[in-house]
């Protein structure tokens, strides 16, 4: 089984959560643990996440880093595809698991140079569909289920 984390701005995480379903039906486990969090989506809880307190924010930074490191790739919705800025958190996540060896799927135009670094670091594709096409290539080339 190829496991998947998703980055994307928090504003969206009810869209991703919706998408990752897509994901666990054809076979592939999301370890994006964030899409779960309840926290209402509003100013206090997006970016720094001024609203929560600093035990509960590392607390999340945390498990995040854990769910990286528990992934075989990560994908990322950049703002334009997704239709939101958010604080930027993705592209922490992004640096995170290119310093770990896990490769990226970058999902709509680079939005920085790490975007752009080519295979087999990061992949470029312009939409969702052609995300889970990619993953589906990837997990026929490494054998199927892990």
């Amino acid at each position: 089984m190829m496991r998947v984390y998703i980055a994307a701005p928090y504003a969206v995480r009810d869209t991703i959560k919706r998408l990752s379903a897509d994901l666990w039906r054809i076979g592939f486990t999301v370890t994006s643990t964030w899409l779960d969090e309840a926290h209402e989506i509003n100013a206090g809880t997006e970016g720094a996440a001024t609203a929560l307190d600093d035990d509960a924010v590392s607390a999340h930074a945390r498990q995040d880093m854990a769910d990286i490191d528990r992934s075989d790739v990560l994908v990322l919705y950049t703002a334009k595809a997704c239709g939101a800025e958010g604080g930027g958190g993705r592209h922490i996540e992004t640096g995170y698991a290119l310093a770990r060896d896990v490769p990226v799927i970058v999902i709509g135009e680079p939005e920085n140079v790490f975007h752009r670094l080519g295979a087999p670091r990061v992949t470029v594709v312009p939409s969702w569909h052609e995300a889970v096409v990619e993953l589906a290539h990837r997990l026929v080339a490494a054998g199927g289920a892990r």
